[in-house]
């Protein structure tokens, strides 16, 4: 194993262990018990991915606040408000790992990161 991989490996072993992992996967277990509040879940899930990747600016303040709207209801669940800020939480993990590696190699992105 090379010096990388071995690296690579120990990130993967601090992530796992990290309380933005292991609060994520707890919840994530409650939900699975919950096949139908799983399903909704993704569906909301998919459509704010959706919503937020379309290049259709037709009626987009009307579908933002529908989204809204929808989110701020679906939110009153608390195990899904507590899955969705767990994910986000572990999400922006990974932005922080991807951000801290980029900015310390010289890989031109094209812009800095900095501003």
């Amino acid at each position: 194993m090379n010096q990388v991989d071995a690296a690579v490996d120990r990130l993967i072993q601090a992530i796992y262990e990290s309380k933005e992992y292991k609060r994520y996967q707890t919840i994530r277990a409650k939900v699975h018990e919950d096949l139908q509040l799983e399903q909704n879940i993704h569906a909301y899930r998919k459509q704010n991915y959706e919503f937020q990747n379309s290049t259709d600016e037709s009626d987009m303040y009307e579908r933002a606040d529908k989204l809204e709207r929808e989110s701020v209801e679906f939110r009153r669940n608390p195990l899904v408000d507590e899955y969705l800020a767990a994910e986000l939480a572990f999400c922006r993990l990974f932005q922080e790992i991807n951000w801290t590696i980029v900015s310390k190699i010289d890989f031109d992105l094209g812009f800095t990161i900095d501003g």
